[in-house]
């Protein structure tokens, strides 16, 4: 047979739930009391429609504000479009609603709406009744009469007042709750207001600290800026970098007026010089005449209008009269004249013309050494004009600032004395006297109501059915025998699966583990079967299934000649369905396999098993025992060991490690069996006491049934 098929044998052998469910024996239960689910049923509705009819309406009113920038392009400073930016964002707007349900807002709500004296809303308006005054004397409550009208208010204000955001919107609904739907209306207005008081009250106090704040850093300022500027003029002068025109350094002006007049020198040095040439050039090709600057000479016009003169006569005498004619002589002597004085007149222009020259190269001169003298000045002092520009920046700097300031000043001042300053919210949705009641909702009160007593009532009745049992039919756990006389039409009898001795001795066994088990860090038990106990095999594993509802369990099969781990009751995901032996405790011992590898999972619980596999039945093989002890120790609460017989060498090799030694015994062993494996396991060294466990009550607990 298979190892698959052994284990869905030993799966379907497990006995059946004996109790279940009479669903028919409920509904008639249900059925028969049925006015006793009716009946609380018809006290609620008739409750829940008194309620309804007799408690005051309250009506709720709702106004709705926007929360934004109230700044524009007119009352923004900067005169910038920055509104994209600065948009409010979800923590803005729940400090907004914080700022509404704030303790000022709803004083001055009160006292705008006049609640004082409100029946509705002040404690006081009816008086203090004799319950208040007891619970007062008692400390329970505050006595009314020792706040203020407000004070004393303020509970039932917050009581109907409702503040939240719309999901996904900037949007605070302000919902207040009145018998009056007027009142609720106004209410939710005048809180809507109040809130945007505050935010152009809170505008107008900050502009007032910055006024305040700024004021001083002004006044400060400018005493600064009149210092800096007084420390640069000074230097200036000490260091005689004064200024000219254009706030050009004088030196530097200078500097740049000896380069233009070293230019004009230069420029008429070369003028004079170039005009001297050409004259003389022209007188040698008696040529004066043509010179300009000759010819518009007064003396010389003259002079050439008598040559021309001449000229002409001596042409017209030169018709009539030889060249040797006395007249013609005059006439020639006098050309003459005219043009000695003309060459005179030239030769003397050119030589004012070099005179010129030579003072022009003499002035250029002149203007080199002092323009080579003004760079040197100016160069000595280029140290002096960078800390000089040093001091000028510093006071340039802090006039900016003072004209920054003050215009922030001058801002802050006007915003401190505006009537109005624009708030970063707006109403969108005043509110209106409600015309339906949002308290009671009649019909959803009374649904409630009456389902919930039938609910009620129903869960009673059943309850009690079957915590009595009636609602129970008894189930059948049936062995092959039973089923066979069932069959067959013979009568069968019950009898008790265990005695009461056997459990007394079973629980006394797991007390003395779990005693172990506090005391120790894992309790280790030894099973061992008594002389006639063959049934210990199968109440090693019972006993180690018992032991998982305690905490984590394994069970490691020391018995090589009857082991109790088989392989049907190893489950398929650990050991799979092969025909090979699974490995056990004789190959971990002999170093051929791991932990996780000779670990198995049980079929029908949570249990870890070890099978014996390759063990060898010596006491020598169990010499490295210990330490797999010691390490099963670390992870399991319990570990139990399935041993051979009491007097076997590997018993009395595994007691000396054992917490506690549990005997297994069928109906047959007597007290001498008992008596006998206590002497072998205290000669051992063992624990000194033996618990002594029937087979039988490690049976299942269902009734057995046999055929008569």
């Amino acid at each position: 047979m298979s190892m698959r098929s052994e284990l869905d044998e030993g799966r379907a052998a497990s006995p059946p739930v004996g109790r279940e469910l009479d669903v028919g024996a409920l509904g008639r239960a249900i059925s028969a009391r049925r006015w006793w689910i009716l009946g609380p049923a018809l006290a609620c509705f008739v409750g829940a429609l008194l309620f309804v009819s007799l408690v005051s309406p309250r009506y709720t009113a709702e106004s709705k504000v926007l929360v934004e920038n109230g700044e524009n392009y007119f009352t923004r400073p900067d005169r910038s479009d920055q509104l994209a930016t600065t948009l409010p964002d979800d923590e803005t707007v729940q400090s907004q609603i914080q700022l509404i349900q704030s303790r000022d807002i709803a004083r001055r709500a009160i006292r705008r709406l006049d609640l004082k004296g409100n029946a509705e809303f002040d404690p006081l308006a009816k008086g203090v009744g004799v319950l208040s005054r007891i619970a007062i004397l008692l400390g329970l409550e505050r006595d009314p009469t020792a706040t203020s009208p407000e004070d004393r208010i303020l509970s039932n204000y917050y009581d109907r007042l409702t503040v939240y955001s719309v999901p996904k919107s900037r949007v605070i609904a302000v919902e207040f709750t009145a018998t009056d739907p007027d009142l609720a209306a106004r209410a939710a207005n005048t809180v809507a207001e109040l809130f945007i008081e505050a935010q152009s009250a809170a505008k107008r106090d900050s502009a007032s600290s910055a006024a305040a704040s700024l004021a001083s850093l002004v006044t400060d300022l400018r005493g600064r800026v009149a210092d800096a500027e007084a420390k640069a003029d000074a230097y200036r002068t000490q260091s005689g970098l004064l200024q000219g025109s254009n706030n050009a350094n004088i030196s530097t002006q200078q500097l740049g007026d000896l380069n233009t007049q070293l230019a004009q020198a230069r420029t008429a040095q070369a003028d004079s010089q170039a005009k001297a040439k050409v004259i003389k050039a022209m007188i040698a090709q008696n040529r004066v005449g043509e010179i300009p600057d000759v010819a518009n000479n007064e003396f010389i016009r003259r002079l050439s209008e008598q040559r021309a003169t001449l000229k002409a006569e001596i042409a017209l005498q030169t018709r009539t009269l030889l060249p040797g004619h006395p007249h013609m002589q005059e006439l020639n002597a006098q050309m003459a004249d005219v043009d000695a004085q003309l060459r005179t007149a030239g030769e003397k222009m050119a030589r004012t013309l070099e005179n010129d020259g030579h003072i022009a190269a003499g002035r250029v001169e002149n203007l080199l050494a002092a323009l080579d003298a003004q760079k040197k000045t100016v160069g000595t002092a280029g140290v002096d004009q960078v800390r000089l520009n040093g001091l000028d920046s510093q006071a340039r700097l802090l006039k900016d600032q003072l004209e920054f300031n003050t215009a922030k000043y001058q801002e802050a001042v006007a915003r401190e004395n505006a009537a109005s300053t624009p708030a970063d919210a707006r109403v969108i949705s005043r509110a209106v006297p409600p015309q339906l009641p949002s308290f009671p909702k009649k019909v959803p009160i009374i649904a409630i109501a009456t389902i919930a007593g039938l609910v009620l009532s129903l869960g009673v009745l059943v309850s009690r059915e079957l915590l009595s049992g009636r609602a129970f039919e008894e189930g059948e756990t049936e062995s092959p025998t039973v089923a066979t006389a069932v069959r067959e039409g013979r009568p069968v009898v019950t009898e008790a699966a265990r005695e009461a001795s056997g459990e007394a001795s079973l629980q006394a066994a797991l007390e003395a583990l779990r005693g172990c088990r506090a005391q120790n860090h894992a309790a280790r038990a030894l099973v061992v079967p008594s002389a006639a106990g063959t049934e210990a095999p199968a109440a090693v594993i019972a006993l180690a299934r018992r032991l998982c509802a305690e905490g984590r369990t394994i069970l490691v099969d020391c018995n090589a000649g009857r082991p109790a781990v088989q392989p049907r009751h190893l489950s398929l995901d650990s050991y799979g369905a092969t025909d090979a032996a699974p490995l056990g405790l004789g190959e971990l011992l002999a170093g051929g396999a791991s932990f996780a590898e000779v670990i198995h999972r049980d079929s029908q619980s949570r249990l870890h098993v070890v099978p014996t596999g390759a063990l060898a039945g010596t006491a020598e093989a169990f010499d490295a025992v210990g330490l797999v002890l010691d390490a099963l120790g670390e992870t399991y609460d319990y570990v139990v060991l399935h041993a051979p017989g009491a007097s076997d060498p590997v018993t009395l090799r595994l007691a000396p490690d054992c917490d506690a030694v549990v005997m297994v015994h069928g109906p047959e062993a007597g007290a001498a069996d008992l008596d006998e494996a206590r002497a072998a396991v205290s000669r051992a060294g063992g624990p000194a006491i033996v618990h002594g466990v029937p087979a039988a009550a490690l049976e299942p607990r269902a009734a057995v049934r046999r055929a008569a």
